[in-house]
């Protein structure tokens, strides 16, 4: 079900029923980063979504076309938003309990 303001309160509330979420995807500079924003965005819930959400940085990349376009910057400026907001930013081959607020969440 989709609210009057266009988010998705079914996803929302799905989301902050797990205690993690991690994130990777394509592109970082514009699906990725407009899907985080949107969720931590979120008057209702963004706090809580930040705290449990996790970015993987090395599973995302930014839209690069060499010679014409490069949004590398714009990428990097996203998730430096979403880490202030209280999104974590981590790597796949970082160990999972050394994540950053993992043990917190699971005590």
């Amino acid at each position: 079900m989709i609210a009057s303001e266009g988010k998705n309160r079914e996803l929302i509330e799905k989301l902050l029923s797990f205690d993690v979420v991690v994130i990777a995807g394509q592109a970082k500079s514009h699906c990725v980063a407009w899907t985080i924003r949107d969720l931590l965005e979120d008057a209702a819930a963004g706090a809580r979504l930040a705290e449990r959400t996790y970015l993987l940085e090395d599973c995302t990349s930014a839209v690069v076309v060499p010679g014409v376009v490069d949004y590398t910057d714009e990428a990097d400026a996203a998730f430096a938003r979403y880490a202030a907001a209280g999104a974590h930013i981590v790597r796949s081959t970082d160990p999972i309990e050394s994540w950053p607020g993992l043990a917190e969440r699971a005590a």
